[in-house]
């Protein structure tokens, strides 16, 4: 006879509970979705700068002093670039603004004239340079407003900045006390499983936004200087577009190379010819070289990241695709990590310890290198850590010992023994 297990009211109603504050949560997710975006982009950079952040840390500066010196290099690597390419990029749009309507009449002049079949039938329907300034003089109010609601879009994106840098640095000061304090809600048995997840999270994210944001900046030079050399009319204005779309994995070379069948009709192809062996020498060196250096190498699927560009673009366009690649990331570790724990049973248990004592063996580390340098303080917390080292040490030959025996002698003694049948008593 089988046994029902009856649900008793408080069963419904912690359920119920659940279901309306998952709901909540949703709800004011969404209601609130650009502030939850910014927060999102403050972790991921805040995950970036980590690294460096300790690095720095252990050479004797303060944690503060070391985010600022960061927040200095990128500021001047910015406003390098943007003396450096932007003033020629905003030059190079000029020329193209008084020289692509010349361009454009005489082509479908050519076209309609002396043009095959199939080229008269488009240049029937394409308006030449004075209809289209006609139709705008008529629609100058609609594209007033859209260039002021553009000029509006560019210092939203400008105080959103100034947010995700300031979030970040409050991040970066008291992300081990925000931990601390978000592992407190789960339980005891969860809390090194969820602290590995999330140091995973912030290693594979943090590496693979370096390694973009490095990749990103000598394409970007590497691309004006090499085109600058060749002769090409609008040098910054492509080494931008290609230093974006290389980015993208897999299709970035390809893309990068669109441009060059322009050149092939306007310059000719010897220049056009060079211009693709450089973009192509250049993305190999970002893939062969750059990459693999920094660590980034098949951290995050090539489909994953091309779905997470697809979907988040279309849902949010391009910040959504700003913080597709560092999604796809987390999502990543978080489905590896969880894959490990599922398939570790119960013989996976020395591997947690052993996890456990690596993350203190790190915390001690950290303890080590904030000692101070000199005094009689100094000598009596390096025989501290020294001992919790012995101790540690200690500790991890007795786990290898443990998950060197036989699976049966690590089993407790209620579960080696066999459970008797539901239907039969024992005599």
């Amino acid at each position: 006879m089988q046994r029902t297990e009856r649900i008793t009211y408080g069963q419904v109603a912690g359920a119920t509970a659940l279901v309306l504050a998952t709901l909540t949560v949703l709800y004011v997710t969404y209601r609130l979705s650009a502030v939850v975006l910014l927060f999102i982009l403050s972790v991921v950079v805040a995950a970036a700068l980590r690294e460096p952040m300790l690095r720095l840390q252990r050479r004797g500066l303060p944690r503060s002093l070391a985010v600022l010196l960061l927040y200095l290099l990128i500021i001047a690597t910015i406003g390098l670039l943007t003396l450096l390419i932007g003033n020629r990029i905003v030059t190079e749009l000029e020329r193209a603004g008084q020289h692509l309507p010349v361009v454009y009449d005489s082509l479908i002049m050519r076209w309609s004239t002396r043009g095959a079949e199939w080229q008269q039938m488009i240049a029937a329907r394409l308006p030449l340079t004075p209809e289209l300034l006609s139709a705008i003089e008529q629609n100058g109010a609609q594209i007033a407003w859209r260039v002021l609601g553009a000029t509006y879009g560019v210092i939203n994106i400008l105080i959103s900045l100034a947010a995700i840098l300031t979030l970040t640095f409050y991040w970066l000061m008291d992300e081990d006390r925000f931990l601390r304090l978000w592992l407190l809600l789960l339980p005891v048995q969860q809390r090194v499983v969820a602290r590995n997840v999330w140091r995973d999270i912030e290693t594979r994210v943090g590496t693979f936004v370096r390694s973009e944001a490095v990749q990103f900046v000598l394409t970007l030079v590497l691309l004006w200087l090499g085109l600058s050399a060749l002769g090409l009319a609008y040098p910054a204005t492509w080494a931008l577009y290609g230093a974006i779309v290389q980015l993208i994995p897999w299709v970035g070379i390809p893309l990068t190379l669109l441009p060059a069948l322009i050149v092939l009709l306007s310059e000719g192809l010897p220049v056009a010819l060079g211009a693709i062996i450089l973009i192509i020498a250049v993305g190999l060196l970002m893939d062969q070289g750059i990459e693999r250096r920094m660590g980034a190498t098949g951290m995050v699927h090539p489909i994953v990241s091309i779905v997470a560009l697809m979907v988040l673009g279309e849902l949010a366009g391009l910040p959504g695709m700003l913080i597709a690649l560092p999604l796809a990331a987390t999502v990543q570790a978080v489905l590896s990590q969880l894959l490990a724990i599922n398939t570790s049973g119960r013989g996976g248990m020395p591997s947690i310890y052993a996890t456990q004592l690596a993350a203190l063996r790190e915390r001690l580390q950290q303890i080590a290198a904030a000692i101070p340098r000199e005094g009689e303080r100094r000598r009596t917390m390096e025989s501290l850590v020294q001992r919790v080292e012995g101790l540690l040490t200690m500790t991890e030959q007795e786990v290898l010992q443990r998950a060197a025996e036989p699976a049966t002698r690590r089993m407790p003694a209620g579960d080696a023994q066999p459970r008797q049948p539901s239907g039969t008593r024992r005599r």
